[in-house]
C-alpha cells in the first residue's frame, strides 16, 4: 500500500473514537464563535501532529529504555483528565434559576469564559498531557515507523499529519453546521456526555496506575 495512504488511514482510525481530544473540540465547536472555534481546531492539529511525531520517533524508544516512566505518565495524565472532565460536568450541572432568568444563558458556558489561557491549557491537556495520546503514538505510530522503509518515511509521516488535519477540520465543520440547530438544553447534554467521556478515560488510567502499584 502507498505509504501516504497507509499513514492517512491509520491516522484517521486512531482519531475517530470519542476521547478527550474530540470532547475538547466538541465543547469548542458548540460554545465558541467561528473564528475562535477554528483557532482551537488549528491549535489541536498542531499539538496533535507534534505528539504523533514525537511518539513515533522518540517516545517509543524512551519507554523501551525506561519502562518505569509509564506509570508516572499515566498518573499525571489521569489527574489532568479527571480535573478537565470534572470541570466540564461542573459547568454543565443542572441549576435552578429565578423565573426572570429562565431562558437566559449563563456566563460559564459563554464564549467570554473561554480565555486564551483556558483555550491553550485545554488543548495541551488533551494532547501532550494525555497519556493515551502519548502511548498510542509511541506504540502504534512508532511500530508503523519501525516497519516502514527509510525512503517511505516522509510520505508516511505526511499521511499521519494529513489525517489529523482532515479529521479535525471535518469534525469542526459538522459541529458548526449543527450548532445553530441545537437548543441550549441539547447542547448542555452533549457537553455533559463529553465531560463524562473524559472522566471515564481518566478513571481508566487511574485504575491502571493503582493496579501497577
Amino acid at each position: 500500500m502507498d505509504p501516504f495512504v497507509l499513514g492517512l488511514l491509520v491516522g484517521l482510525a486512531s482519531a475517530a473514537p470519542l476521547g478527550p481530544q474530540n470532547a475538547y473540540l466538541l465543547q469548542a465547536g458548540l460554545q465558541l464563535p467561528t473564528t475562535r472555534a477554528w483557532g482551537a481546531a488549528a491549535l489541536v492539529v498542531g499539538l496533535d501532529v507534534s505528539v504523533s511525531l514525537t511518539g513515533a520517533l522518540l517516545a517509543g524508544r524512551l519507554l523501551s529504555a525506561a519502562p518505569g516512566l509509564r506509570v508516572p505518565a499515566l498518573a499525571v495524565g489521569a489527574a489532568v483528565l479527571l480535573l478537565m472532565g470534572g470541570q466540564i460536568l461542573w459547568r454543565t450541572r443542572p441549576r435552578r434559576r429565578p423565573r426572570h432568568l429562565l431562558g437566559a444563558t449563563t456566563s460559564e458556558g459563554s464564549p467570554a469564559s473561554w480565555s486564551r489561557r483556558r483555550l491553550v491549557l485545554g488543548a495541551l491537556a488533551v494532547t501532550w498531557l494525555n497519556p493515551s495520546a502519548l502511548l498510542d503514538s509511541s506504540l502504534l505510530f512508532g511500530g508503523l515507523v519501525a516497519a516502514t522503509r527509510l525512503a517511505d518515511l516522509p510520505a508516511l509521516v505526511l499521511g499521519l499529519c494529513a489525517a489529523s488535519a482532515l479529521w479535525t477540520a471535518g469534525f469542526m465543520a459538522v459541529l458548526r453546521a449543527v450548532r445553530a440547530r441545537l437548543v441550549e438544553r441539547a447542547r448542555c447534554w452533549v457537553e455533559r456526555a463529553a465531560g463524562a467521556v473524559v472522566v471515564v478515560v481518566g478513571v481508566r488510567f487511574a485504575a491502571q496506575v493503582f493496579g501497577a502499584l
